[in-house]
């Protein structure tokens, strides 16, 4: 289980306290520790939790305190269909949750509200070449149940062709997805309606339009993603890299007459692996390790790899690293019913630090079950992750 296994232990070290002070009751003991008030707490919540739930609709309205509960999500958990989850701020600007049933396999409780301004959007606006929109998108922290689709119709038109969903971090815009503007008929007259990725939470976030004729807006907040591609490109190995932009300058090469059915129709995702948090925590590292540890942090370069309908995240990393000869080591974990990655390259779990080990993310979401429960989809893009600090210095948000 990639969650991290010291949570994991955290949870089995709890039950087995619990079955430990249910036995010696049992026996009638009259010295044995009583079960605490917190304990107590606990099990009166779990029980209030088994009682029946209201299943969620296919279109919810949002309550006041933003909160869906697990037990609510729960009642969609695995099944096949899109779920809404409809809210308003106070300005009038109209905003709906989109959430994949089938993504959603270990329920979590989520936190809905969105608070959506102009606040602050003028050094944003700079940022984005002078973009003439932006809009500041403060959403609740949670860890997210599943990746989720976020569309916000505002009170106005706007005369954009072009939207981006960024964070605005050191005085730089970082695009996170191509968002989709549409127009749509408001109350007063038509309006814009604004579709995006949400697979992280809280402030920071932006959209910010514009016109694709002359210079484009997202010059700016693409600047370091192509940087860092172009160094890629220049210090991998042609072996391991096989990056999107290679394969699709080739295509263009050739007609789209010539390729076959099987090639047109191929499931295809992006997978790379590293361990870049290492080299800025080296002196936590054992030593035995360091000569695993390449030169950049990268043990897989952003690589396009073939796979088939209903493989998961486990089968790609796997094939991938007996076909390129990078050692991987993993166990089944019953608890799970999945795969637990234990090491890659030789790095495993507590080598740099008692909060280090691998995680993964599919388009940026850090799921919260494991790598062989993640079925992939057409385009899908895998990053497997050293983290020496629980997660949260490769961008997991888990608050919980």
């Amino acid at each position: 289980m990639n969650r991290r296994r010291s949570i994991v232990l955290r949870i089995c070290s709890l039950l087995l306290c619990l079955v430990f002070l249910t036995g010696c009751q049992s026996q009638g003991t009259s010295d044995v520790p009583q079960i605490t008030k917190e304990v107590a707490d606990a099990m009166e919540e779990d029980e209030e939790s088994t009682e029946d739930v209201e299943p969620l609709k296919e279109k919810n309205e949002i309550p006041k305190d933003g909160v869906i509960t697990e037990a609510q999500m729960a009642t969609i958990a695995g099944k096949q269909g899109i779920f809404y989850f409809n809210g308003k701020t106070e300005d009038g600007i109209q905003y709906q949750w989109a959430y994949e049933g089938k993504k959603v396999q270990n329920p979590q409780k989520q936190r809905l509200l969105v608070k959506i301004s102009e606040e602050g959007t003028e050094q944003v606006k700079k940022a984005a070449n002078n973009a003439p929109y932006a809009l500041a998108i403060t959403t609740q922290e949670m860890n997210m149940a599943a990746p989720a689709r976020l569309t916000v119709t505002l009170n106005e038109q706007w005369d954009a062709d072009k939207v981006l969903f960024c964070v605005y971090k050191d005085s730089a815009l970082y695009k996170l997805d191509d968002a989709v503007i549409e127009t749509v008929n408001g109350k007063d007259g038509e309006v814009s309606s604004i579709t995006f990725s949400v697979t992280q939470v809280g402030e920071g976030f932006y959209l910010v339009g514009g016109s694709t004729t002359g210079s484009s807006d997202d010059e700016k907040a693409d600047d370091n993603s192509e940087k860092k591609k172009k160094e890629t490109t220049q210090e991998g190995s042609q072996d391991n890299d096989t990056s999107s932009d290679e394969q699709t300058d080739s295509v263009g090469e050739d007609s789209s007459e010539d390729m076959d059915d099987t090639q047109s129709n191929a499931l295809t995702c992006t997978i790379s692996i590293d361990c870049q948090t290492i080299l800025d925590n080296w002196d936590d590292l054992k030593s035995s390790k360091a000569e695993f540890v390449p030169s950049d942090g990268w043990i897989l370069y952003e690589s396009q790899v073939e796979f088939t309908q209903g493989e998961t995240v486990f089968d790609v990393l796997k094939r991938v690293c007996n076909e390129t000869g990078i050692q991987m080591e993993s166990s089944w974990t019953p608890m799970y019913n999945s795969y637990y990655v234990e090491g890659i390259n030789n790095l495993y779990e507590f080598d740099c630090g008692q909060n280090s080990g691998w995680m993964y993310n599919v388009n940026g979401w850090y799921p919260n079950y494991g790598c062989s429960s993640y079925t992939l989809e057409d385009g899908d893009v895998i990053q497997w992750r050293y983290t020496c600090t629980l997660g949260s210095d490769v961008g997991d948000q888990y608050y919980e």
